[in-house]
């Protein structure tokens, strides 16, 4: 006769420590992920990276309880909160460059306002931050709703739909959060222009030598090269010159003489640190015409600047004075063997001292340092 006994055999569950452990589920298919790379519109891209690193690190919680139950509202209410969190620490991170803190300054303000319109940034920063407002009452309301549960099922359903409905809330916002990546970038390489009296802005038309000129009074190292256009953006140096100790030169790209409607962004952004700028600006003219335009065209660009700026001071400085020399009672410097530097020196430290207002000095020169971007989670 036959025994009663069931044998355990392979295909059997098995016991360990008197409790019975269940097979593995046959036919249970991992959920696919999509890698991002493949993901043709950036918004969506941008949404799935943010779901993908919130719901990974969420996947990663654990628990303890005494009823299976337990556990299980547990482990929903540790989902839905660790989500929530990294979802909220990503939407700051992204507002971070923005916020009051930040001290963007006249000159960055008018950049964001330049390439997205008057208060378009600040639009996208009030649709991001009310919508880091709603994530956190949507995270309120699936904890009040789980612990009532008692069903498997349902706890899991209230998961699923936070997890759903934050990444409706995230697609609702994409737009916003490239234009804030994209101002991010923008500001990244931009300087915050210090106070107007210690500001000198260096203006002219292209390829006269005002990047020569910051590397000649400063110690910064910008592109320089024998050839128009080099500078495609605002750059800063610091000077140990004036009567505060320390001043702020700003470089600016070449501009040539038209109208506004004319201009490229790269000469609209030069127009916007002359506007931004300090007091004092050196205008710098090349009389050889090695820059490839002649000396009236410079000349023009000079009266309009002075027509729009009638209350700056304007300091005229003919570079390439070792190529030509005109008659004019300009100052004459070279950047190449260093003619006239100490001069031009010593008329912006004068101009300065006359406005400087009787300011305490500033700290002392120091290399500008800026911090590693910031996109992960603890």
């Amino acid at each position: 006769m036959p025994s009663s006994r069931v044998r355990h055999g392979p295909s059997s569950p098995s016991t360990k420590h008197g409790r019975r452990e269940l097979p593995a589920r046959k036919g249970k298919v991992p959920r696919k992920i999509v890698p991002t790379e493949t993901i043709a519109d950036p918004r969506e891209r941008l949404v799935q990276e943010m779901l993908e690193l919130a719901f990974h690190r969420a996947a990663k919680v654990s628990v303890s309880g005494d009823t299976t139950l337990d556990r299980q509202r547990r482990l929903a209410l540790r989902k839905i909160g660790r989500a929530s969190g990294n979802l909220l620490r990503q939407l700051r991170i992204r507002t971070r460059p923005f916020s009051k803190d930040a001290a963007l300054g006249p000159f960055r303000k008018a950049l964001l306002d330049e390439r997205w319109g008057k208060g378009g940034m600040e639009r996208s920063l009030l649709r991001v931050r009310r919508a880091q407002e709603r994530l956190i009452r949507l995270r309120t309301e699936e904890e009040r709703k789980v612990p009532r549960l008692d069903e498997r099922y349902d706890i899991a359903q209230a998961v699923r739909r936070y997890y759903g409905r934050s990444a409706s809330l995230l697609r609702e916002i994409a737009g916003d959060l490239i234009r804030l990546h994209e101002g991010e970038r923008l500001l990244r390489d931009r300087p915050s222009l210090e106070g107007r009296a210690t500001t000198v802005v260096v203006a002219g038309y292209p390829n006269v030598g005002k990047s020569s000129l910051l590397a000649r009074l400063t110690r910064a190292r910008p592109k320089i090269a024998a050839y128009p256009f080099t500078t495609v953006a605002v750059a800063v140096g610091h000077a140990p010159i004036g009567p505060l100790g320390r001043a702020q030169l700003v470089d600016t790209p070449g501009m040539l003489e038209r109208d506004e409607s004319e201009r490229n962004p790269v000469e609209r952004e030069a127009f916007l640190a002359v506007r931004e700028g300090g007091p004092v600006i050196v205008f710098l003219l090349d009389p050889s015409g090695s820059c490839g335009w002649p000396i009236g065209d410079q000349e023009a660009l000079l009266a309009r600047l002075r027509q729009a700026f009638p209350d700056r001071v304007f300091v005229e400085v003919e570079n390439k004075s070792d190529l030509a020399r005109s008659s004019s009672p300009r100052l004459k410097i070279s950047c190449t063997t260093g003619e006239g530097i100490e001069q031009l020196q010593e008329r912006i430290g004068e101009l300065l001292r006359d406005r400087s207002g009787g300011l305490p000095p500033l700290p002392p020169i120091r290399d500008e340092e800026f911090p590693p971007e910031d996109f992960g989670d603890t």
